[in-house]
């Protein structure tokens, strides 16, 4: 009996040096790894005083100061994720207001914890059960960047729960007006808030992929005159966009899912990156009658600020970045747009904060 045939010569040619192509490959991937994970290593490592406030602690997952951790220990900074002041996980006050100057400042998260009339932690809910921040410790917040202390913020930083005084120093000293309008694209509207779904006085019959806009007044609440439905039928883009970032960014543009906040950039600052929100005419027309621009300031640097007018900290990374030396670059490639936002505003924010400790070092 005659013997199977194998693959003409020309295709086992062809073959083998796809497999060879494939060997060299990965075995690049791999050198690659080991040469930044040893590059890594040998970088000298930092000790500095990392001051985190988070009054927003669901759970001992720390959800929005979590990635923090990441990408300090990617830049060689010791910081544990419990080290922070704000909120115990699940409520109860946690940690102590520093008394001296730190050496960088993350205000992560400032909305804080509710719970629900049957006592149970609830984002809707109507009882706050954590601090805020107060207008003396704005005051010293103020007074560290002014000393030389570099510092990131986020969305919610001057609204409901902060205190209104603090809120309005800060804005001078970031740089920026909140005008009070937030953004939140859902995958499903009818997830939205039961507290927001009230707004409107008929029934909520909106479904399937979306965005809202809802304005909070100076007291914490808002009227049906301020809040806007954007159904899928008047949208573009899925997600709103971020195009730019920090000094060190290769700039871009990455779909940001979270809530995005309405800011106005003062003159002060400047704008590193922009919000673009992708709506046809019609979705045009409701933006523009509710007075929301439909591209806005999403980064505003000062000489020694950062703040992102979105819960940029609720990013999580896609495996733990710390010990690869250019491993931002790294996993970006093989990660993909859905980690781009942390590569292109995340990671080269707390760079940029970095790099203005070691330029005062240098000074004379």
């Amino acid at each position: 009996m005659a013997s199977a045939a194998g693959p003409p010569p020309l295709l086992a040619r062809l073959l083998m040096r796809v497999a060879q192509v494939i060997s060299v490959l990965l075995a690049s991937i791999v050198m690659m790894a080991v040469i930044t994970s040893i590059w890594w290593r040998l970088t000298p490592s930092r000790d500095l005083d990392v001051f985190v406030y988070d009054q927003t602690v669901a759970n001992d997952t720390y959800p929005d100061h979590a990635v923090l951790e990441q990408l300090l220990q990617y830049h060689r900074v010791a910081y544990d994720v419990e080290d922070y002041v704000g909120a115990a996980p699940g409520g109860g006050p946690y940690g102590v207001w520093p008394q001296d100057r730190p050496d960088v400042i993350f205000l992560a998260d400032l909305y804080g914890l509710y719970i629900n009339e049957d006592g149970q932690l609830d984002e809707n809910g109507s009882i706050r059960i954590t601090d805020r921040l107060t207008a003396p410790q704005a005051d010293d917040v103020a007074r560290w960047i002014a000393a030389g202390t570099p510092a990131y913020a986020e969305f919610g930083l001057v609204s409901e729960p902060t205190a209104e005084a603090a809120g309005a120093l800060l804005e001078d000293v970031f740089g920026f007006r909140a005008t009070g309008w937030a953004i939140k694209p859902f995958e499903d509207l009818q997830n939205v808030s039961p507290q927001i779904q009230s707004l409107q006085p008929s029934p909520w019959t909106y479904e399937g992929p979306g965005w809202i806009a809802v304005h909070i007044a100076a007291a914490g609440r808002a009227s049906i005159r301020d809040l806007v439905v954007l159904p899928e039928a008047v949208l573009t883009e899925p997600l709103p966009i971020v195009s730019g970032g920090p000094p060190g960014s290769d700039g871009g543009q990455a779909p940001f899912k979270g809530w995005l906040g309405v800011i106005e950039a003062k003159e002060t600052s400047k704008v590193d990156a922009w919000v673009q929100l992708g709506v046809t005419d019609e979705g045009l027309d409701l933006l523009d009658a509710a007075g929301i621009p439909n591209r806005f300031p999403a980064l505003v640097r000062t000489e020694r600020t950062l703040y992102f007018a979105g819960d940029g900290l609720d990013d999580e990374t896609p495996f733990r970045l710390r010990r690869l030396k250019g491993g931002a670059l790294f996993t970006r490639l093989v990660t993909g747009e859905e980690f781009r936002f942390l590569y292109q505003v995340l990671e080269p924010s707390v760079g940029w904060m970095l790099q203005q400790l070691d330029e005062q070092l240098d000074e004379p």
